[in-house]
């Protein structure tokens, strides 16, 4: 198996997100909405802690 790049991580994890936020606009249930208002809210959390290992990852300079 390859290994995947944590920016590749990031950027399908927000893509996954945009797709559940799209279906909750087209929903048509209040409750089928809040699942997946939640699941794109807990999906873009996810994403943001690997952004938040990325940057930090691209802040720390090799000691010498």
């Amino acid at each position: 198996m390859a290994e995947v790049s944590d920016i590749a991580v990031y950027q399908k994890l927000t893509a996954i997100a945009d797709e559940l936020d799209q279906m909750a606009a087209e929903g048509a249930s209040l409750v089928g909405d809040a699942a997946l208002t939640t699941a794109a809210r807990t999906v873009r959390g996810m994403a943001s802690a690997v952004y938040g290992h990325i940057m930090d990852s691209a802040d720390e300079t090799p000691d010498s």
